[in-house]
């Protein structure tokens, strides 16, 4: 998904309206996208040294960058085409008050059951049978901001909430809207009470999560995942396929497919209760 441009502009005049500078070729951009799907015509932000690669392959089919500086010290960075900005996460901001992006009504698929006190934001698609239960707050913009010399703005949430065939969302629970493409809950997923679901997560097919579990923007579930109650989730996270967390662990780095972890920072689950009984022994 794309956010269109009122009207194309040149990468030159973003620079001049918000600031930056900018290096190779200068071009018409028509839309914002995300890294990892844009292409000729788009302006993509790189704000994270972890997609670097995506930056390569993105500018490699087309697509221009908007680059934080603080990411100039890697060398793969300076020979890509880009507006380079100090404060890029702000600058990120303004181009998108600048897009085209009209609200648009959810959309509710065949029997699904919407509780009473269920709030649905604009660009909602609900699959069929999905049941969502009283007091969630379903594609309210995400918690995403821009600090700039003490001032903190908004970075507009404008990808909406895309929540597949089959999907249960138990009472008082919170699922963002992304901030380019939807966060998405897969077919069949199962979430209980007081869950969050950050913006631009991608939650897989089939998962089991419980009460109070939070997952921070940008994190990535595999299909068949469970997660115990109270689990915190990092942003950016990467949980692979079949993978299950214990209650109350705290996961700050990626987990591997069909991996069963425990502990904060969450460890291989074996590994943890090894940890656990050295402890105990010691104070014996």
């Amino acid at each position: 998904m794309s956010l269109p441009f009122r009207a194309p502009v040149a990468l030159s005049e973003l620079s001049r309206r918000h600031g930056g500078a900018t290096f190779g070729r200068d071009c018409m951009v028509s839309r914002v996208a995300r890294i990892g799907s844009a292409g000729e015509g788009d302006l993509a932000p790189l704000l994270h040294a972890r997609h670097i690669a995506q930056a390569q392959a993105a500018t490699g089919r087309g697509a221009v960058l908007l680059v934080a500086r603080d990411l100039m010290s890697d060398a793969r960075v300076n020979a890509l085409p880009r507006w380079e900005h100090a404060e890029a996460a702000w600058a990120f901001a303004e181009v998108l008050d600048a897009c085209d992006a009209p609200p648009v009504d959810p959309t509710i698929g065949e029997a699904s059951v919407i509780a009473p006190g269920v709030f649905l934001g604009p660009r909602v698609v609900i699959g069929a049978r999905v049941i969502i239960e009283p007091g969630c707050v379903i594609g309210r913009p995400g918690f995403g901001w821009a600090m700039r010399s003490g001032e903190i703005r908004a970075i507009p949430q404008l990808g909406g909430v895309v929540i597949e065939d089959d999907v249960y969302i138990g009472p008082l629970t919170t699922v963002d809207a992304g901030t380019l493409t939807p966060t998405r809950i897969g077919r069949g997923t199962k979430l209980d009470a007081h869950c969050h679901v950050g913006h631009n997560c991608d939650v897989g097919q089939g998962c089991l999560i419980a009460a109070q579990t939070g997952l921070a923007g940008s994190v990535v579930v595999g299909n068949g995942v469970q997660l115990g109650g109270q689990v915190g989730v990092a942003d950016h996270v990467v949980i692979g396929a079949g993978a299950r967390v214990a209650a109350k662990s705290g996961v700050i780095g990626d987990v591997p497919a069909g991996a069963v972890m425990a502990g904060y920072p969450a460890l291989p689950r074996l590994r943890w209760l090894r940890g656990l009984a050295r402890l105990y022994k010691k104070e014996a």
